[in-house]
C-alpha cells in the first residue's frame, strides 16, 4: 500500500442546508484513478448556514482522506468562495467562516501535498448525492 498512497487522490465534497436555520447535510467521496476509495455523508449534529456546509463538507472529506493514509489530495468542491479562500483569497469583512478556515489549515497539515480546485455541481453530482440522501 506505501506508493499507493504518494498517488494524487481525489475529495468531491458538497455541503447543504435543507432550509434555513436547518442542520447542515455533508457528502465526500475520497476516489483514486475513478474508483471510489471511501465516502462519509449525512446530517452535521449543529446548525450552520449554507457556506459553512460547504466548509463542515470539505473539512469531513480532508480527514475522510487523511484517515485512508493518503499523502497528496485535490479538494474539489462546488463553493468558489471556500475554494478561492483555501487558495488564498483574503476573507471579506462580512466572512463568518473564519473558525472553519483554521480547522482546514490544521486538516491541510496531513497532506504532503494538497491542492484545492472549483468545480460545477453538475460534475460533483457523488458528493451532492450523498448529502441528499440524508435527508430522506
Amino acid at each position: 500500500m506505501g506508493s499507493q498512497m504518494e498517488d494524487n487522490y481525489e475529495v468531491f465534497f458538497h455541503g447543504n442546508i435543507a432550509y434555513k436555520g436547518a442542520q447542515m447535510i455533508v457528502g465526500a467521496v475520497l476516489m483514486n484513478h475513478g474508483e471510489i476509495i471511501d465516502e462519509i455523508g449525512g446530517v452535521v449534529p449543529y446548525k450552520g448556514s449554507q457556506p459553512r456546509a460547504h466548509w463542515e463538507a470539505m473539512v469531513q472529506g480532508m480527514e475522510l482522506a487523511a484517515g485512508n493514509n493518503v499523502r497528496r489530495v485535490i479538494m474539489k468542491g462546488d463553493s468558489r468562495e471556500v475554494i478561492n479562500h483555501m487558495n488564498g483569497q483574503p476573507p471579506g469583512r462580512g466572512f463568518d467562516s473564519m473558525d472553519y478556515l483554521m480547522v482546514a489549515r490544521k486538516a491541510q497539515l496531513k497532506f504532503d501535498q494538497s491542492f484545492f480546485q472549483w468545480i460545477p455541481i453538475e460534475k460533483n453530482m457523488k458528493s451532492v448525492t450523498l448529502a441528499r440522501l440524508s435527508l430522506e
